[in-house]
């Protein structure tokens, strides 16, 4: 059995959005009790990023940090501006997808880790999509 939905997320400039729970719901939707699920973004400048549940201090230090190692700057070679630019280069070293296992009709992860949509530009609106397949 394979399902697959598609999301569409409005995100705001440099910014982190949970999305655990239309994963979650997409998982229930499918009827999958165990197997695997996929969430992915084909955007080139977001991503899909698993944090571990700590409070929203860690999402902030997230962004600070990727600002911080990838500032926006204006001599990049690529020049559709600064925030594109440097939202690229994350988006290929963070990652656009991540997958996790599916338990008993639930992502193993939960409790421990979410899932969120990484907007390394922005603001946009966005699209995701989520692939539940097993038994």
């Amino acid at each position: 059995m394979v399902y697959i939905k598609e999301f569409k997320i409005t995100t705001s400039s440099n910014s982190l959005t949970k999305i655990s729970e239309q994963v979650k719901e997409t998982i229930a939707k499918s009827g999958v009790r165990n197997g695997t699920v996929v969430v992915e973004t084909a955007h080139s400048t977001a991503g899909i990023l698993k944090v571990n549940v700590c409070g929203n201090e860690i999402l902030d230090d997230i962004v600070k940090e990727m600002r911080r190692v990838i500032p926006s700057r204006i001599n990049f070679y690529h020049q559709d501006g600064p925030e594109n630019a440097s939202g690229h280069i994350k988006s290929s070293l963070f990652g656009t997808s991540v997958s996790l296992i599916v338990k008993d009709g639930k992502p193993i992860c939960e409790g421990k880790q979410d899932i969120y949509f990484a907007e390394y530009d922005g603001p946009r609106e966005r699209s995701f999509s989520v692939c539940v397949s097993g038994e």
